[in-house]
């Protein structure tokens, strides 16, 4: 298997710890704690859980059947992450919020989580149009437009 086809594996299943974070916050929202988020942040929690939840069903689909069908969800989903990370580093600006300063997640941890998830799905998008990756996902050369 292709060193990049790895790294997308391994960027898409880094994105579970997505769920796993915005399921706690999402759940001490549920529970009226005062630890919540701010209303605002629910959006992006939201997107977060969706995000993450995937992420081990596509990797196991990148792996073992991959398609050019399979790409186009792909190139679709990272593009909606990163649509949703930037959405919430831009909302630590707007509605700051620090949960659990005991374990390093004050503003400056939470954007520096945000902008390294955005850099592992920026990573992946980019991966994504190597011509080895879209040959490994049946991408053919269609110049049916010369």
């Amino acid at each position: 298997m292709l060193i990049q086809v790895k790294i997308l594996i391994f960027a898409t299943v880094w994105m579970l710890f997505r769920a796993i974070g915005s399921g706690l916050f999402l759940s001490l929202t549920f529970l009226g704690s005062p630890r919540s988020a701010p209303p605002e942040w629910i959006i992006a929690f939201l997107g977060d859980f969706m995000i993450g939840t995937s992420a081990l069903f596509l990797a196991y689909l990148v792996w073992k059947k991959p398609s050019s069908f399979l790409w186009g969800i792909l190139l679709a989903w990272n593009s909606v992450g990163i649509f949703d990370l930037i959405g919430a580093l831009s909302l630590t600006f707007t509605t700051p919020y620090s949960p659990l300063p005991e374990i390093g997640l004050n503003e400056i941890g939470v954007r520096t989580v945000l902008s390294l998830n955005t850099i592992i799905q920026l990573i992946a998008l980019t991966i994504m149009f190597r011509p080895q990756v879209k040959s490994y996902f049946n991408l053919g050369n269609h110049n049916s437009l010369k």
